[in-house]
């Protein structure tokens, strides 16, 4: 059993803790996504196992309760990718409120350089990843072959 808390629009905790997955009516889940960029401006992308849909993403994951984002994004590039990286390493990017649903999102942007085939995927959610362009991310966001609320967040801050 997981447990989230729940935050209102700024980010604030609400004092309220529920299960992943059961309904709620106040406030907003939370989020943490990481974008990893190597100094060729391309993206290492995952493909999600076939258990979690087969589409494109970037890593990340809940904020489970009494977690923050950074601790959760450090978490997650550890169990998703094996990758113990630092605090300092990360930037900070935006907390977003998702336009459709009751969460907001920490964004966060990771830049190394990593050989993909040094990783250690967690195969129960992530089958490969890849170096890609942002034209070949792109394009997998317009043929709705991307997670959507990842693809909003590339869109939003990395189409430039």
């Amino acid at each position: 059993m997981e447990l989230l808390d729940l935050y209102d629009d700024s980010g604030k905790p609400l004092g309220t803790t529920i299960e992943r997955g059961s309904k709620f009516e106040n406030g907003n889940i939370m989020l943490s996504i990481i974008f990893i960029k190597n100094q060729d401006g391309k993206f290492l992308i995952q493909k999600t196992s076939e258990e979690k849909g087969s589409k494109y993403s970037s890593t990340g994951g809940h904020v489970t309760h009494g977690e923050d984002g950074m601790t959760t994004i450090l978490r997650e590039l550890k169990e998703e990718l094996g990758l113990d990286i630092k605090e300092n390493e990360v930037e900070s990017i935006a907390l977003v409120k998702h336009p459709e649903r009751p969460c907001l999102i920490n964004l966060y942007l990771l830049e190394k350089e990593l050989d993909p085939d040094t990783l250690k995927l967690q195969t129960e959610e992530v089958d490969s990843v890849e170096w890609m362009k942002k034209e070949e991310v792109l394009s997998l966001i317009d043929d709705c072959k991307f997670l959507g609320s990842h693809g909003y967040l590339f869109k939003k801050y990395f189409n430039n």
